[in-house]
């Protein structure tokens, strides 16, 4: 760039420039080879800025003079294909100005003119046109410029200044066309946004540097005087109805174009399905589908954002004209939603999805796997069922609150962490008092707990009577997380094979990750190791993990030593076992739970695996025990006893000596 001369002076001088501020917004001198390229006798360049004030690569050219095109007066040039940008004068730190929403911003058109204002004290940026906030991709796509992004506008005053010729008849509409967009633009990204007119000075366009200059005007007392017009004035009335079909055009051109790029997503819970359109955050629920009159019809609701509009409609799924009179209706509430093409693709879909069901998955090496995650670290998988199990009045249904209390605050207690979430708790045997009390002793004892929210739904019937009315609760909410308490009552007293089929097609419906309280038989079977859930062999085959509970506790003592074992997983080798150590009030109000050592325990320890038992033996005295002597410690049949002595050699524990006279010790951990 060239130095600038005299006739880009004489030019910034028209907008009242000082030196220092073209100094400081580095305007420079086009050679003259560049000016005569783009048809003028001479120009300048207006560099860009950053926040921080730091020239961005963009520029544009003041050409003079003017150039006349077949198109009209050309004043200013930049390079093709390049998008547009706004204009920030670097006279004052816009970093603090975007980050504080309290801080009043003006937008007029043109560089030079924001230049002039912020001299002048006025915090003011520029589009270079009334159109130059806005442009469109190869791909058609409309974006925004990406500046407004780093501006906080909720709450923010912004006043949009167009020169004086925008306020006359005829050609006046044109030029607010394009500023009553960018207006609502702002105004739909939370700002309050206000027209300031200025008047023609002696028949004269005046521009917001013109009326700077006019002796007696200034941004102290004449500024705030001038003429605010509100957005909804009636003035604006002619241009709101423009504006109003304008979005809906280009929401409706981009919907046509992406329609393909743009696919909702639809899903179905229990016959009730959801269509979502990320685009426009329109949710569409269609409910209750029956067919009649060689038609499909739902009762439809529609969410846009997260406001019902519309609730209860019923509608034809192959009903053109029920889906135009719908669309029609709901353009007054969202215009620039295409609800014409999203009514008629959403039923599409429902309608497909209603007759085929859910298409299959191809499973290839192309599939893409989801690492295994934990709601509950470590017993409850993501959307996995799990059934804990123990004999009645083991504390079970306390601690499976506790654990909807961990989900619902995402937090970590006695070293189970989880996942936050909505958690839903079923309960078809005490009722919401009791689990209420419940709630409140655990707050006491975990404070880390204390804004837990669980949802609660006292049942009477099979869950297989409740399954939809179940399911549209859990979409509706948002839960996460559920408790059923217990299995074979929600099962309707009924443990037959086909009932628990029956059941665990009805937990599939719900989409979510499920802990399922079970009960044990008075009797192990024979040949048994350890207890099973109550019931069919089918609970522990259809769930995909089970733990057993079992407590040793003092009669009278405060507090009770709970044990975990694993005794199934299909997605991982089993979990070691886990202790917990519970400490409780006589009268119920306070609960807490800790980690607990299970080979601190008197009976506990004998249900840990042998090689714990082994393990903790070996390490209670240091004293070298031979195989024999283990397992009469241990109670344990010898060959068991051998066989794990043999299989954890070297990694465990080592053997000193050989043969009947060898013994064992605990290496060091």
């Amino acid at each position: 760039m060239a130095v600038l001369a005299p006739e880009h002076y004489a030019d910034l001088d028209k907008s009242g420039l000082t030196e220092a501020t073209v100094s400081l917004i580095q305007v420079a001198g086009a050679s003259p080879t560049e000016a005569k390229r783009h048809g003028a006798d001479s120009a300048y360049a207006l560099p860009y800025f950053q926040l921080d004030g730091s020239v961005n690569g963009f520029h544009r050219l003041k050409l003079l003079p003017p150039v006349k095109t077949s198109s009209g007066t050309m004043r200013y040039w930049q390079p093709p294909n390049t998008s547009p940008h706004l204009y920030l004068p670097p006279l004052l730190s816009w970093l603090n100005v975007a980050r504080h929403a309290t801080t009043e911003l003006t937008i007029t058109e043109g560089e030079k003119k924001a230049a002039a204002a912020c001299q002048h004290g006025l915090i003011t940026a520029a589009v270079g046109g009334v159109w130059n906030w806005t442009s469109t991709l190869d791909t058609g796509e409309r974006l925004t410029l990406p500046m407004l992004d780093e501006f906080h506008w909720t709450n923010r005053s912004v006043l949009v200044c167009p020169d004086s010729d925008a306020w006359r008849d005829g050609k006046g509409v044109q030029i607010l066309m394009g500023f009553f967009a960018l207006a609502k633009e702002l105004q739909s990204r939370g700002a309050t946004v206000q027209f300031v007119r200025l008047s023609d000075s002696h028949g004269a366009k005046t521009g917001l540097d013109d009326w700077l200059l006019i002796p007696g005007n200034d941004v102290e007392h004449s500024w705030p005087k001038l003429e605010r017009i509100a957005l909804d004035d009636p003035r604006f009335e002619t241009l709101a109805a423009w504006w109003q079909k304008w979005k809906e055009k280009q929401a409706t051109h981009a919907a046509i174009k992406d329609q393909d790029a743009e696919e909702l997503e639809i899903s179905e819970t229990a016959g009730l399905f959801l269509v979502h359109s990320k685009a426009h955050s329109v949710r569409m629920t269609f409910d209750r589908l029956s067919e009649a009159r060689g038609g499909v019809y739902a009762e439809l609701s529609i969410m846009l954002g997260t406001t019902e509009i519309r609730s209860g409609i019923d509608l034809g799924l192959k009903s053109d004209s029920g889906q135009s009179k719908l669309a029609a209706g709901l353009h007054p509430l969202a215009p620039a939603v295409p609800w014409k093409w999203l009514l008629q693709k959403a039923c599409a879909l429902v309608l497909k999805r209603h007759r085929e069901g859910e298409p299959p998955a191809h499973l290839n090496k192309h599939s893409t796997v989801e690492p295994l995650t934990y709601a509950i670290n470590p017993l409850v998988p993501r959307r996995k069922s799990i059934i804990l199990f123990a004999d009645g009045g083991k504390g079970k249904s306390t601690y499976a609150l506790m654990l909807a209390m961990l989900v619902s605050t995402g937090q970590s207690v006695a070293g189970f962490s989880a996942l936050p979430g909505k958690a839903l708790f079923l309960d078809w045997e005490d009722d919401v008092d009791v689990h209420t009390r419940r709630l409140h002793a655990v707050r006491a004892g975990h404070p880390e707990l204390d804004h837990a929210d669980v949802a609660y739904q006292r049942c009477c019937e099979p869950l297989t009577k409740l399954t939809h009315d179940l399911a549209r609760t859990i979409q509706a909410e948002g839960i996460t997380f559920v408790v059923i308490d217990s299995l074979l009552a929600a099962m309707g007293g009924d443990a037959s094979a086909e009932a628990v089929g029956r059941f665990f097609a009805a937990v599939r419906v719900f989409q979510v990750e499920s802990l399922l309280i079970g009960h044990t038989p008075k009797t192990l079977a024979e040949g048994q190791e350890h207890a099973t859930v109550y019931g069919s062999v089918f609970n522990q085959n259809f769930a995909r993990g089970v733990w057993e509970l079992k407590t040793e506790q003092e009669i009278g003592a405060d507090s009770a030593i709970l044990g975990l074992f694993h005794r199934k997983s299909n997605l991982t080798r089993k979990h070691q076992p886990i202790g917990l150590k519970v400490t409780h009030t006589q009268d119920g109000s306070y609960i807490r739970y800790d980690p607990y050592d299970l080979s601190q325990a008197a009976e506990l320890k004998k249900a840990l695996p042998w090689p714990n038992q082994i393990r903790t033996l070996l390490e209670s005295d240091g004293v070298p025990r031979s195989s024999q002597e283990i397992a009469d410690a241990l109670w344990a049949p010898l060959a068991t006893i051998k066989v794990y002595l043999s299989n954890y050699k070297g990694v465990k524990w080592h053997m000193v000596g050989e043969n009947r006279d060898a013994k064992w010790t605990a290496l060091n951990r």
